[in-house]
């Protein structure tokens, strides 16, 4: 840390505040993925939070923008629910490692999963996002000031893969011959709040998770269809709530 030209220069020279200077990491500034953000980029508001002490750094990893210290407990859920995306096919890669290598074959629900995550987050990003950022006027696309992540927001990435594995998850366990109730349960719990989080932690509009959330009760109900008609008979109990329930 060094003092730098953007610390308030008062009468009293004790005033003087030591700044957090910008650094950009190893990746492309404004993209979020490993980044640090610097007083001189922060809102107003954050500035004033500075001052006062209940804000000393901002990071961004993986578009999740990290504001250090964590005020509540609210925040850290937020943060949590933020890296479910990154989470949940990071276990699925595991899942599939391990079956592999323990039964001569992966298992296929995490194996499907990961192909539904994979192929519909490179049509979002090379396809969908770029479609927005021609028809959408910055207000729209933009995200909101304090995120660290300053590239277009419309749709959401975060909300888009975690409610089309949701969408396609209840489908698959709503629409089983055992409806299992406590399943839903979960996958509501688990996939549910990502909008939320994004939103509580200033890293995209109410409207961008909106339009995600929308847009993914397509995609996954496309993906289920997929699955019911391309591998109907996949082998007996193949998903997790056929040998894991409380029945």
């Amino acid at each position: 840390m060094a003092v730098n030209k953007y610390a308030p220069v008062g009468e009293d020279p004790a005033q003087d505040l030591e700044l957090p200077q910008q650094w950009n990491g190893c990746l492309k500034p404004g993209a979020g993925q490993l980044e640090y953000q610097g007083f001189e980029t922060w809102t107003e508001a954050e500035q004033t939070r500075f001052k006062e002490g209940t804000l000393r750094a901002k990071w961004a990893v993986g578009q999740v923008s990290i504001r250090l210290p964590i005020d509540g407990f609210l925040t850290g859920l937020a943060l949590i629910y933020g890296y479910l995306p990154f989470i949940i096919p990071i276990w699925w890669i595991i899942w599939v490692i391990v079956t592999a290598i323990e039964y001569g074959k992966p298992r296929f629900f995490p194996t499907f999963g990961l192909c539904i995550a994979a192929s519909f987050a490179l049509v979002n990003e090379t396809i969908t996002k770029k479609i927005c950022r021609k028809l959408c006027s910055e207000r729209i696309s933009s995200r909101p000031p304090e995120a660290v992540c300053k590239h277009p927001g419309m749709p959401s990435g975060h909300v888009m893969n975690a409610y089309t594995l949701m969408v396609w998850t209840l489908l698959e366990v709503g629409l089983d011959q055992t409806v299992h109730k406590e399943w839903l349960l979960i996958i509501l719990i688990i996939m549910g709040p990502v909008p939320w989080a994004r939103v509580y932690n200033k890293d995209h509009t109410v409207a961008q998770v909106l339009a995600s959330a929308i847009a993914s009760v397509f995609m996954g109900s496309l993906a289920y269809y997929i699955r019911k008609t391309w591998f109907p008979h996949f082998g007996k109990e193949w998903q997790p709530w056929d040998w894991m329930h409380m029945g």
